[in-house]
């Protein structure tokens, strides 16, 4: 079974990164997800929004809908808006050093199993996958 929950932004403007990285701790926490995984989640999150608001609406406000699915292997978050967007990278590659932009994609697929781009009827997605992690039978919490 799948749970939803929604955040739909209405006119957003530059500033709402912070409102939707708001929503998807408290989401992903309700959701299940440990504090790590929800932290990397809405940073993946902001880097969508952001790039949602400066590609999709050239910084003019416009809708962003926020939707995020528990499923019992993952959480599956989806930034969508009706913008004019960029074309996805099939593989963001680590940015140069000295680069001004182009983090973004990169730093999304770091934080997330999974980054898909969706184009559906003058719409269009990120989604964001993440998958629950959960500890091995052999697991003792240790990090090497």
């Amino acid at each position: 079974m799948t749970a939803r929950q929604e955040l739909v932004l209405l006119g957003a403007a530059p500033d709402i990164a912070l409102e939707a990285v708001r929503w998807t701790e408290l989401a992903c926490s309700r959701a299940g997800l440990d504090a790590s995984a929800c932290q990397e989640l809405a940073t993946a999150v902001i880097e969508a929004v952001n790039n949602s608001l400066e590609h999709g609406y050239a910084l003019v406000p416009g809708d962003i809908n926020l939707t995020l699915d528990a499923e019992p292997e993952s959480i599956v978050l989806t930034v969508t808006d009706r913008g004019t967007g960029l074309p996805p990278l099939p593989s963001a590659a680590a940015p140069s050093p000295g680069a001004e932009r182009g983090r973004g994609s990169w730093i999304m697929q770091q934080a997330c199993d999974e980054v898909r781009h969706e184009f559906n009827a003058g719409q269009q997605s990120v989604v964001l996958v993440k998958q629950r992690r959960r500890p091995g039978p052999d697991s003792h919490g240790d990090h090497q």
